[in-house]
């Protein structure tokens, strides 16, 4: 994939600001010595001062917690995945972890899938770092998570079972993307076979039971805060997250759902793998002692599939974006998926317009619009904040109208629904 520009880079950003926090991961993981990370931070010139995200940061008083979780996901999905015996590793989103490195010289095949700007840089990157003998066995796929097509094409030459990791992601999701994301992960596992492991539901409890452990009495964290901040997009609790101190019954009804989509989980608790980190070797004794019991009931889920999968979702038609501009009204007819991968086009035929005179208004014709996600919801508020008269949708169907209805901006955004009798 051709390297993008940087206003492409920006772009993806303003849709998809999560993407950027991968570089402090990165980071992080250099600070506490894993060579193959200090190798591409080092190649990726980030410092102290470059791997701030412009979308995140994080605070002294959450460092220890977050290096403390970050190293125990990243070890214990290792182990997890090498354990499984299936010889494909999906990781989604790739981020720019040492992964690939790690997984083709154990002779796994490796697919690295994230959005564009990640996999630009790291198809660069990584494979001068891996022997010449094992580069055949990493692979970089840009993709969508709720887009099937994407990610079917992504994984056409993967050979054998898979196991796909996600870390990082379902937290950002809402309720109507993750239902799509489940059926996309059902239909890969009938179609390949093999696991999906994710450390993303519990993240929530896991990190207010070791701050607090390592912490009694400090000040209070809102972690369901900290992850909307990320987001962007307001308060996202969905489906699939355990509540703290509500674990057990939200549990049961994730299992519902799950099995709704002919999948069935299994948790893996963290106990025996947090004590083997770097991070968690620099706490006190006693500090130690109400971490593990803090988490000893805190897992990864391991999930298979049991039964058939939904239809998933696919491109109805390919994405296109026609733009007009009369006297201050911005008019967009849109086609296809309005996702992570095509919501940058929206906004860059946006500010197109913008240069050349003031847009109080846009309309947004959405009668041939297949499907929005978060990253689409994103950019639209980024238009209305920019316009004296905001934006109003027309011709609005039923799949899209639900969608805005579930995230509540059928009460931010002016929305014209088109009748089912019409």
């Amino acid at each position: 994939m051709s390297k993008l520009s940087e206003n492409d880079q920006d772009l993806f950003e303003k849709a998809n600001p999560v993407f950027n926090t991968a570089k402090t991961t990165l980071f992080q993981m250099a600070r506490q010595g894993n060579p193959h990370a200090i190798a591409i931070s080092e190649k990726m010139g980030l410092t102290e001062d470059t791997q701030k995200s412009r979308s995140f940061s994080i605070g002294a008083d959450e460092e220890t917690t977050f290096r403390i979780i970050l190293e125990t996901r990243y070890n214990m999905m290792g182990s997890l995945a090498q354990n499984s015996g299936f010889p494909v590793f999906v990781d989604l989103p790739c981020g720019y972890t040492p992964r690939a490195i790690e997984m083709s010289e154990q002779g796994i095949e490796y697919f690295g899938l994230d959005l564009p700007p990640v996999i630009s840089e790291m198809g660069g990157i990584i494979p001068p770092l891996i022997s010449k003998n094992n580069r055949h066995l990493v692979h970089f796929c840009p993709v969508d998570a709720t887009n099937f097509k994407s990610l079917e094409k992504a994984l056409d030459d993967a050979k054998g079972n898979i196991c796909i990791n996600t870390e990082g992601l379902l937290m950002y999701f809402t309720d109507a993307e993750m239902i799509t994301f489940l059926e996309n992960i059902s239909k890969l596992l009938e179609i390949q076979g093999g696991c999906w492991i994710t450390a993303d539901p519990e993240i929530a409890p896991e990190h207010i039971r070791i701050r607090s452990a390592i912490q009694p009495g400090g000040e209070d964290f809102d972690t369901y805060r900290m992850l909307s901040e990320k987001a962007d997009l307001g308060g996202l609790k969905n489906m699939l997250q355990l509540r703290y101190g509500h674990e057990k019954e939200d549990f049961k009804k994730a299992e519902a759902i799950l099995s709704e989509h002919g999948l069935k989980a299994e948790r893996v608790r963290i106990a025996g793998h947090l004590e083997k980190t770097k991070a968690f070797s620099t706490l006190t004794s006693d500090q130690k002692k109400a971490v593990i019991k803090a988490v000893e009931d805190i897992a990864f889920w391991k999930i298979v599939s049991v039964g058939s999968a939904r239809n998933t979702n696919g491109t109805t038609h390919h994405f296109t974006i026609h733009s007009e501009l009369t006297d201050g009204v911005l008019d967009l007819r849109m086609t296809g998926r309005l996702d992570s991968l095509t919501a940058p086009q929206l906004l860059a035929a946006y500010e197109a317009q913008s240069v050349s005179g003031a847009i109080r208004k846009v309309v947004v014709d959405c009668n041939t619009l297949d499907y929005i996600s978060s990253a689409g919801l994103r950019s639209l508020m980024i238009m209305k904040k920019g316009c004296k008269e905001g934006v109003c949708l027309t011709g609005v169907n039923d799949t899209i109208a639900d969608i805005l209805m579930k995230t509540g901006f059928n009460e931010i955004l002016d929305i014209r629904i088109v009748s089912s009798d019409d």
